[in-house]
């Protein structure tokens, strides 16, 4: 049962969580997608074992562990309670694996900054951050109740055009505010994008873990990345990412293509069997036509997407405000076009407007109207043809097929 949503924890949903049980070491991760997507990276780190002696435990003297949230290959995130004024958080507390890295410590605190400085309703809020006793760094989260975008296209496959519309519109949003802060966030990806669930809302969308993000200031030994280090997901990684090349806010631009793609088809648009093959994919061959895939998809949609996967980053949207608009403005189409079900009720409001009106009790004719009888008779020949007995002239009428004699 899912300590968030309450309901059962579907396998399919599960990804590390399940990968990182401790009751099999020989276990596989089951893959969030079907492997259609390719398979995923064998590089992943080992399991750690869950810690569940903070449950129950007051942390910083102000928050009373509740559950376990889950747990990912960095940090275990526990549900937790304030003291003093009783509002739900999440805490996201580094794995003592980690512990002795500096570099993962770092990106820990990395993620902190980033989501503090950036302040948007489309960012999971950091409320505060501290240390456990044995040293291991955690972080104060806004708690989310809902699923990741990655959870609703496994379960749904290709979602609805307004839902992604208006679910990139979001991410974009908050890309503009990260961006105009100086930070590129470097793993966008819908397991990163969470759909929060509100009693009479629409869902909003949340961007998560900027523990890879990148100030575009970072520069010689103080910086956590360096040209040549690959950063992301590989499945959402920029031509120039994949190279290890410097990098600007446009490899955002490019993974929100990604998912654009990944959300109107259900599947992504670069498939391969190990990472070589799906870096030479990602450097030389253009996608396929999301139309080939789903053919509803609204023709406005495609040169959006390609523009936004252009391999040369000089030619993909400015920012992210110039791919909301364009999104807008496909959103603004649609909006004007009518839907299926519209067409399906003018439709048949005009089959009853041609049908003959229904004969009332009031259009009996009176008595001394003509009365005409109508004879069937069956001529052999597959016609029916009808005899109108006037009383003084006969009409046949072939109501049945007419073959058509040639000269």
């Amino acid at each position: 049962m899912c300590p968030i949503t309450g309901k059962p924890i579907r396998k399919e949903r599960l990804r590390r969580a399940v990968s990182d049980a401790p009751s099999n070491a020989d276990a596989k991760p089951i893959p969030l997608v079907s492997p259609r997507y390719g398979k995923e990276s064998s590089s992943a780190p080992p399991p750690q074992r869950v810690e569940l002696g903070l449950i129950g435990r007051i942390i910083g003297d102000k928050y009373r562990v509740t559950d376990l949230i889950g747990e990912g290959g960095m940090g275990t995130v526990y549900g937790a309670e304030h003291l003093e004024i009783g509002r739900r958080v999440a805490i996201k507390v580094l794995n003592r694996a980690h512990l002795g890295r500096r570099e993962a410590v770092a990106r820990f605190h990395q993620e902190a900054r980033a989501a503090g400085t950036i302040g948007h309703p489309n960012i999971c809020e950091i409320y505060d951050v501290g240390r456990l006793s044995d040293g291991a760094p955690y972080l104060v989260m806004e708690r989310l109740n809902g699923q990741t975008l990655a959870d609703r296209i496994n379960i749904e496959g290709a979602l609805p055009f307004v839902d992604v519309i208006s679910t990139l519109k979001q991410v974009l949003s908050a890309l503009v505010a990260a961006h105009a802060k100086g930070i590129i966030h470097r793993d966008i990806k819908p397991e990163n994008v969470f759909l929060t669930e509100r009693v009479g809302c629409a869902p909003v969308a949340k961007l998560l873990d900027f523990g890879i993000s990148k100030s575009s200031d970072e520069s010689g030994d103080l910086s956590l990345t360096r040209t040549g280090m690959v950063m992301g997901t590989p499945f959402y990684m920029a031509p120039e990412q994949a190279r290890g090349e410097h990098v600007d806010h446009r490899v955002d631009i490019y993974a929100c293509g990604i998912m654009l793609y990944e959300t109107l088809t259900g599947r992504r648009p670069f498939l391969a069997n190990s990472y070589n093959a799906l870096v030479l994919q990602i450097l030389s061959t253009q996608p396929r036509d999301p139309r080939e895939i789903r053919p509803a998809i609204p023709s406005a949609l495609v040169p959006v997407i390609y523009k936004a996967l252009a391999k040369h980053r000089a030619e993909r949207y400015d920012d992210a405000r110039h791919f909301i608009d364009a999104l807008s403005d496909v959103e603004s189409q649609l909006a004007r076009s009518p839907t299926n079900a519209q067409i399906k009720r003018l439709a048949e409001e005009a089959r009853r407007s041609t049908r003959p009106p229904a004969r009332l009790a009031s259009d009996v004719p009176p008595s001394d109207a003509l009365d005409i009888p109508v004879d069937f008779s069956d001529t052999g020949t597959g016609q029916q043809p009808v005899t109108l007995d006037t009383g003084e002239v006969e009409v046949n009428l072939d109501t049945g097929p007419r073959a058509v004699e040639e000269d």
